[in-house]
């Protein structure tokens, strides 16, 4: 007889999970999903650090560029540096793009609840999209240098006149919106099969249709990475072991439900349109 007298049987199943049980607030299912997947995560961060080296690179090449030394202030000088880097830590947009497609895949599986090989699905997915997110690597490269080389130009010009703070404004702001694009461009990109100017219009128009929620997931992100480098050398080993993939389970978390209901649910209630259609063509001969 397993356990005593019936009791303390674990061999047995238990009740299970009513059918009409109400579903888990998002917030708790997230917890659960970084509870379990834990370790997964550190192994997904330092596999994405280890593809992405020559990113990492470019990405503090790049915010030495747009914000080179000012001698009049170089305390004002090394904070923007510094919040800048940051905020390219928060969103990833250089990155070495097979790399993202690969790590993406194994974030939007966790984040659906699905199960993923950490490496074989890294590897297959990279390879699979290997193309097209080469070209959106070149693309974002080209973006950054050009808004690099407009925020450089203005923030200069506004020292002798502070009308220039208009345009600069508004490159910022076209920034902000680029780099909220990238909450979507890759999950599209690993989801559906479109081609690159699709996934970008249908990223610009993600972009403004959840503008709030965006700017929302941003500043938690950004916050994220924030607190952690408080501290340098705890943020080198928080962004070495899990911080970038802490980020990509939080954004693909947010971003799956919106995918599902624009794009998937709408795919899926065309096609069933499509079925009873044609079953009723079939039913009338």
């Amino acid at each position: 007889m397993a356990g005593f007298f019936g009791f303390f049987d674990y061999t047995r199943p238990g009740p299970g999970i009513p059918k009409d049980a109400p579903p888990k607030p998002r917030i708790v299912v997230f917890f659960g999903i970084l509870q379990r997947k834990f370790w997964n995560l550190i192994k997904i961060n330092m596999l994405f650090m280890l593809f992405n080296i020559p990113a990492i690179i470019g990405m503090l090449l790049a915010s030495m560029f747009i914000f080179e030394q000012n001698t009049n202030d170089p305390l004002g000088d090394l904070i923007v540096r510094f919040a800048f880097g940051l905020f390219f830590l928060a969103i990833p947009i250089i990155t070495v793009g097979p790399a993202q497609a690969g790590f993406t895949y194994i974030m939007r599986n966790y984040a659906r609840e699905e199960h993923a090989f950490l490496w074989w699905d890294f590897k297959d997915t990279a390879l699979k999209n290997f193309k097209q997110s080469i070209i959106i690597s070149i693309i974002d490269f080209v973006v950054i240098i050009v808004a690099g080389i407009a925020m450089r130009f203005y923030f200069h010009k506004i020292a002798e006149n502070s009308i220039w703070s208009f345009p600069a404004g508004l490159v910022i702001v076209a920034f902000v919106i680029f780099i909220m694009m990238h909450l979507y461009i890759y999950p599209m990109l690993i989801t559906f099969k479109l081609t690159v100017k699709q996934i970008y219009k249908n990223a610009l128009i993600f972009a403004f249709i959840k503008l709030i929620p965006n700017a929302l997931i941003l500043l938690l992100c950004f916050a994220i990475v924030f607190a952690t480098f408080l501290n340098y050398l705890i943020g080198i080993l928080l962004l070495i072991l899990i911080t970038y993939s802490l980020i990509g389970l939080i954004t693909n978390f947010y971003v799956n439900p919106i995918i599902k209901k624009y794009m998937i649910d709408r795919i899926n209630e065309n096609a069933n349109n499509e079925k009873s259609e044609s079953r009723q063509e079939e039913g009338s001969n």
